[in-house]
């Protein structure tokens, strides 16, 4: 089991799963994911099996784990892989990921058969099952929230460096997303983001963090910035042809 890897993938899903938009909804498991990631001793079991929840992140760390031969859906790579991207992401298929939205995401209260399938066909060849491509393709398969206009760029995986160290926030410079005619990231700008984790309190000015929901959740070297730009431009390059 992959505690470092688990503990990935509570701190970038649990700022949308404290905001009710993905995962379970009720306090007593996000509370046990909270203290988890805060470093208290919370079973690893107990939190794989809240994680396993989450509608959309889920399916997508199988589909990478068979895809490259990795037993634990929750190795640390195969987590990185989906929130900020590696070289994991160019070995699935695209009939795979065809295939998971057509089996995983069709369920009462995520997408109708008929959707599902619609989607799926519209798919382009370049894309990998990277976040950015559920966010900018798929949206909220929970319905719980509508990802459109700014939603999309506080949904996504943003990347930014620290200019300041305030309490309780971070203020970073920040290439946003801006949308019209074609998607694109814009020219850097300053804003705030919260530090809601004492994991990743501790990032201090020149530092580079990664924010979802405008919550912090990992800092970044300089491989991981790289890859989630890298994978981010891929995906909306390859979804505004």
């Amino acid at each position: 089991m992959s505690l470092l890897g688990l503990k990935l993938a509570v701190r970038y899903s649990l700022p949308s799963c404290r905001l009710g938009f993905c995962g379970p909804r009720d306090q007593v498991s996000q509370k046990a994911l909270y203290d988890f990631a805060s470093g208290k001793k919370i079973s690893e079991v107990k939190v794989r099996k809240i994680l396993e929840k989450f509608e959309a992140m889920y399916p997508y760390l199988k589909l990478i784990a068979s895809s490259n031969q990795i037993s634990d859906p929750f190795d640390e790579q195969v987590v990185k892989a989906f929130w900020v991207g590696n070289k994991l992401l160019d070995r699935v298929k695209r009939e795979d990921l065809q295939r998971m939205i057509t089996s995983d995401f069709v369920k009462p209260g995520l997408l109708s058969r008929e959707e599902a399938e619609k989607r799926a066909a519209q798919i382009p060849e370049e894309v990998v099952p990277h976040h950015s491509f559920h966010v900018f393709f798929l949206g909220s398969v929970t319905g719980r929230v509508d990802l459109a206009g700014a939603m999309k760029d506080l949904c996504r995986v943003s990347w930014g460096k620290v200019t300041e160290v305030k309490s309780e926030k971070l203020k970073v410079k920040s290439k946003p997303l801006v949308l019209g005619e074609k998607m694109r990231l814009g020219k850097e700008i300053e804003k705030e983001v919260g530090v809601g984790l004492p994991s990743v309190a501790l990032a201090k000015e020149g530092d580079w963090v990664s924010f979802h929901w405008g919550q912090v959740c990992d800092r970044l070297d300089k491989e991981d910035i790289l890859n989630l730009e890298y994978y981010t431009k891929r995906t909306i390059s390859a979804l505004s042809r």
